[in-house]
């Protein structure tokens, strides 16, 4: 029996090897199975049942956060120092401010201190010569004029210095002085010299100097403009424009001649000042 199976093993693998029979039988593989978790496709296992009394969770948040993709590290941007040129201007305008209101405070000192005060003018003598009204006004004529500065310690420089010679509000005669300097405390007389010569008058007002000469007398006025200016040795001030009007001056002809003088009993006549 031994010899018989040995020669059916022997045929059939002869058989076998020359393709004449079926394969041989091979053993079933093992069955193995992997929890969830360990890479196992839960498709080919049921479903564990959820907990009783839990309800499935589910995200009721979705990402609202999207991150750009590109390089976990980036250049940090760049920082400009604006803030020290901030500072650097408010405490250069700061500190200008406090310049500026220094001197201001140190000129309204000053001039506080020495207090400037407009000078005096009174006129000293009037007189007139040739004076004729006929066909038109000729007449030739001399005023004293007398200023005072009253400053301690200002000086004042007198410049477009202009006389004219005014009846009932109508130019007479007008004159030009060269500018000036008075010192403190110091007393000038000006001189001049207005003519009536090339003057063109209305016949009404030549009417009526040609009566008032006949009744012995004329009244006149004199307009007296310039700038002036104030200074010391630590301020000055700004020029100004200063008019100085000598009301009633009256001029009297004696025995009806053309010739006629102040009549200002016998002392100086007072000017109105406007700034």
């Amino acid at each position: 029996m031994g010899d018989g199976k040995e020669s059916c093993i022997h045929e059939s693998s002869s058989d076998h090897m020359h393709g004449n029979g079926p394969p041989p039988m091979m053993a079933p593989p093992n069955m193995m199975y992997y929890p969830q978790g360990m890479g196992y496709n839960p498709g080919y296992a049921p479903q564990p049942m959820p907990h009783q009394g839990y309800a499935p969770y589910h995200n009721e948040y979705p990402n609202m956060y999207h991150y750009p993709a590109g390089p976990y590290f980036t250049t940090p941007p760049t920082y400009h120092n604006a803030g020290g040129s901030k500072a650097f201007l408010r405490g250069f305008i700061m500190c200008s401010c406090l310049i500026f209101a220094a001197l201001f405070v140190a000129t309204l000192i000053m001039a506080l201190l020495l207090h400037p005060q407009l000078p005096i003018y009174t006129v000293n003598s009037l007189s007139v010569s040739n004076f004729n009204t006929t066909p038109t006004l000729i007449a030739d004529w001399n005023t004293s004029i007398i200023i005072k500065n009253i400053n301690q310690r200002l000086n004042g420089f007198f410049s477009n210095f202009k006389v004219d010679l005014l009846h009932q509000d109508d130019l007479v005669a007008v004159s030009y002085l060269p500018d000036f300097q008075l010192d403190d405390n110091e007393v000038k007389e000006i001189v001049a010299t207005p003519s009536s010569n090339g003057f063109l008058f209305t016949k009404w007002n030549l009417d009526d100097m040609a009566k008032e000469q006949a009744a012995g007398s004329i009244m006149l006025t004199l307009r007296i403009t310039s700038m002036v200016a104030f200074k010391s040795k630590t301020m000055s001030s700004r020029g100004a424009l200063i008019l100085a009007l000598c009301d009633g001056l009256k001029v009297v002809f004696a025995n009806n001649t053309s010739n006629g003088v102040l009549d200002n009993a016998g002392g100086p006549i007072g000017c109105q000042l406007y700034m």
